[in-house]
């Protein structure tokens, strides 16, 4: 406690690492860390925050952080994507924590046996943001974003348009008429570019150009949205030819060794 008040008098945010969102994978690789000591030490610099926060009107009392954030790391135990985001959900409601941060695992030479050999793929990393992101601007609940059928993120596509192809019954939203809180679900449109449309509407109805004018993405957005002069054609309503649009299926590339020169010291037996 003592450390954490000298701390928070020269910090403008104080950062307690979690590390890992189960106590199990404590155990098993940080066996000197504890979750219920790490959520004790939290709402203790979230109870500091408080008493030291200013009154309305008033300056601040005495020196102290005005925040505190966490960082997860990611690939280095089981957990799957819905872990990691359940207990980011937790953490950002019990402590008000101002950010959590997800840092992919990367091995290094002579680690433990118990630690994974390979770095999970970074776009794990970036879609972990991305669903934070929802989950603290949008709206978005844990268990929207993932699905106990579906625990970890589509690497493919963003975890808005997965929630939107996986929801099809939602849309197409008519922009024109529903509040922001649906137009902040529509794939590529941000919260500035709904607010800014729910302030076109007030003088007028909605059409493709005004969405061009404020720079919408419209290949992402068309399918999802009816507007003064569009509709989703039936085709597009398909989430399974969307999803071929927004993540084309892999294609392995010809190479063509004819026009390679290779030094005669590499060519053995006479064959490439």
């Amino acid at each position: 406690d003592e450390l954490i008040a000298q701390a928070g008098k020269y910090a403008d945010r104080i950062s307690i690492n979690i590390e890992l969102p189960k106590q199990e994978s404590l155990k098993h690789l940080a066996p000197e860390k504890n979750l219920h000591r790490t959520r004790e030490a939290m709402g203790h610099i979230r109870e500091k925050i408080q008493e030291h926060a200013p009154e309305q009107g008033t300056r601040r009392r005495e020196a102290f952080a005005t925040s505190q954030s966490t960082q997860m790391i990611v690939g280095a135990d089981a957990s799957n994507d819905s872990d990691f985001l359940q207990r980011a959900g937790d953490l950002y409601s019990t402590f008000k924590m101002r950010r959590v941060y997800y840092s992919a695992f990367s091995p290094i030479p002579d680690a433990s046996v118990r630690l994974p050999l390979k770095s999970p793929p970074l776009i794990r990393e970036h879609r972990l943001y991305q669903a934070d992101w929802l989950m603290r601007f949008y709206g978005y609940a844990v268990d929207e974003i993932t699905t106990r059928e579906q625990p970890n993120l589509d690497l493919d596509i963003d975890p808005k348009l997965s929630w939107a192809l996986r929801n099809r019954e939602f849309f197409p939203v008519d922009i024109n008429k529903q509040p922001l809180e649906i137009l902040y679900r529509i794939p590529g449109l941000g919260v500035r570019n709904a607010q800014r449309i729910g302030e076109i509407r007030r003088y007028t109805r909605v059409r493709v150009s005004d969405l061009i004018k404020i720079r919408v993405n419209l290949k992402k957005c068309l399918p999802f949205i009816i507007t003064a002069d569009h509709q989703p054609a039936r085709y597009e309503l398909d989430s399974e030819k969307l999803r071929a649009i927004y993540a084309p299926p892999a294609r392995q590339l010809e190479l063509d060794f004819t026009s390679i020169e290779v030094p005669k010291s590499e060519v053995i037996g006479g064959e490439f």
